[in-house]
């Protein structure tokens, strides 16, 4: 009774063991000689072994060897004997043999004792399949039934001890081709680039058949990018770029507005599947949304042939890409941003030249034909008047006459002075500045210009504001009377507590807004700028045959005191 109480504490203690090896050793080849150790000492066998799939899926090939007092032919592949065993044990059952000597005496190398008299394999069973084998060899008396179920307690340490291995191999190599495609994603800021390296380093993780990248545009339509043919990846040029609106397909709007992941193991089976791309051979597919400053950008669609295909495991290995996509992703983008901006503020500071020669030339003009005119036309007025009085004739006609000529000069001196800045902003403020604007513009324009303010009070706005302001209504007039064939014109300015409202509304021809944005309309960049130098918005309804109506929205209070 006592020797099976110790043989149990020894069995016991034995497993203990191997049980804290496989927590221990973080390296396969170390827990597991710790756990084939005690298990070789507890069910005394001379030699054991631990054997792994070969790596062209055929047999078994030896991981690690104890060979004790025995000798084998070769440390890579299992003895003759084994490897008929082996073939009975990959079926997922533990077996042993006691007279493998008599069986195979012929084969043993003379002077050799390298056939084993009995052996005993259990198979390493993982996911249901034999992923390997435990291997014990020649124990006196042979091998039992018994022994068969305390080796398989030591195969299923194994397998636990394999595991971890291969999830440690994974995350290492996840880390890895993370790392990787981080300096890749990072080596350029062309956006379309970065999606096209997106996708292909995407590939070495996540297998796929088809594969594309969408990205939210300004005027919220999603456009593709970038997809992967089947072939290779192909970034699209705006000319080919599929676009549409992405409330139309409701799985990609969800993932737009709430930022989750989806997977769909068939979408054949889904009622609401819907994606504006070539699906027909889709079975398996998911879409992972892209970030940029904290905000969806887009998203990748990918898809297998085979349904059921993606796991959840993909799900989190294409989240992690796109977490690090995404502040590629970004930096492309204020790339993209502060390329425009220059390209912009270029286009301006040339429209500046321009305005600038255009109002000198104007100034010139003016004084030359009518300031300039009339003066010479009254220094002549004056030589006649001296030549009357030195004949003593009557001089109350001529006064009078260059009296009418001075008030000409004056008001075109005046009407000069307040095309370039009216007085009237400066003394009265905004809304009786642009009041008699739009009195004056009205007739030299021949519009009928109708004008309201709101809401202002003996308050006055920033001189800065009011400028800008003012500014804005006379570029979106003069816009008016140059494109929109209008004949009335409505102008409304208000005040709305910390907010100014400025709005300029024609009965014009209208145009395509998303048109204009792409050609040189330097009176709504102008707006723009103006707007957003203020801290405020413009915005912009129109279409053909329906007139226009800008829109300029910003504080009442100077963004930049100190300039």
């Amino acid at each position: 009774m006592r020797g099976k109480t110790n043989d149990r504490s020894r069995e016991v203690a034995a497993l203990l063991a191997a049980a804290r090896a496989v927590l221990e050793n973080r390296a396969f080849a170390d827990a597991a000689r710790a756990v084939l150790g005690p298990c070789k000492t507890i069910l005394g066998a001379d030699a054991g072994l631990v054997a792994v799939c070969a790596a062209d899926g055929k047999g078994f090939a030896v991981a690690l060897l104890d060979p004790g007092n025995f000798e084998l032919g070769s440390a890579a592949g299992l003895p003759a004997p084994l490897r008929r065993l082996s073939a009975l044990a990959a079926k997922g059952r533990t077996v042993f043999a006691n007279d493998l000597s008599k069986s195979t005496a012929k084969e043993s190398p003379p002077g050799r004792r390298s056939v084993p008299e009995s052996a005993l394999l259990a198979p390493i069973i993982i996911a249901g399949d034999a992923a390997g084998l435990l291997g014990l060899i020649d124990k006196p008396g042979g091998f039992s039934a018994a022994d068969c179920e305390l080796a398989e307690v030591f195969a299923e340490m194994i397998a636990v001890a394999m595991l971890r291995h291969e999830a440690e191999q994974r995350a290492r190599h996840v880390a890895d081709s993370l790392r990787e495609a981080t300096v890749a994603l990072t080596r350029s800021l062309d956006r379309e680039t970065v999606l096209t390296t997106l996708l292909d380093r995407l590939r070495r993780m996540v297998p796929f058949d088809r594969a594309t990248v969408m990205l939210v545009d300004e005027a919220s339509r999603v456009s593709v990018r970038a997809v992967f043919d089947g072939d290779r990846v192909v970034p699209l040029t705006p000319e080919v770029r599929p676009e549409f609106d992405p409330t139309d397909h409701p799985i990609v709007h969800g993932i737009l507005t709430t930022g989750t992941a989806v997977l769909i193991p068939d979408v054949r089976a889904h009622p609401e599947w819907s994606l504006p791309t070539d699906g027909s051979s889709e079975a398996s597919w998911m879409g992972i949304p892209l970030f940029a400053r904290g905000e969806v950008a887009g998203l990748v669609s990918l898809s297998k042939r085979e349904p059921g295909y993606f796991s959840d495991e993909h799900v989190r290995l294409a989240e992690a890409m796109s977490s690090q996509a995404s502040v590629a992703v970004e930096n492309a983008v204020l790339f993209e941003q502060m390329q425009a901006s220059t390209a912009r503020m270029q286009s301006l500071s040339r429209r500046l030249v321009e305005v600038q020669e255009s109002e000198r030339r104007h100034i010139a003009r003016e004084l030359h034909d009518e300031a300039g005119q009339a003066l010479v036309s009254l220094r002549y007025g004056l030589r006649l008047l001296e030549r009357e009085i030195d004949a003593g004739g009557s001089v109350t006609e001529r006064v009078a006459e260059l009296v009418q000529r001075t008030d000409a000069v004056i008001d075109s001196l005046h009407r000069l002075a307040a095309d370039l800045r009216p007085v009237s902003l400066d003394h009265l403020g905004l809304d009786a500045a642009l009041r008699q604007y739009s009195r004056s513009a009205g007739s030299e324009l021949g519009l009928e210009v109708r004008f309201k303010a709101r809401g202002f009070t003996s308050e006055r706005l920033p001189a800065a504001v009011e400028t800008d302001l003012y500014r804005v209504v006379q570029e979106a007039m003069t816009n008016v009377a140059r494109h929109a064939r209008a004949t009335r014109v409505d102008v409304l300015v208000e005040r709305r507590g910390d907010r100014v409202l400025v709005m300029v509304e024609d009965d014009g021809v209208g145009f395509e807004p998303e048109l204009a944005q792409l050609g040189d309309h330097f009176g709504l960049l102008g707006i723009r700028e103006r707007a957003e130098a203020l801290g405020g918005t413009l915005a912009v309804e129109s279409a053909p045959g329906a007139g226009t109506t800008v829109v300029v929205e910003v504080p009442s209070v100077d963004p930049h005191p100190d300039r």
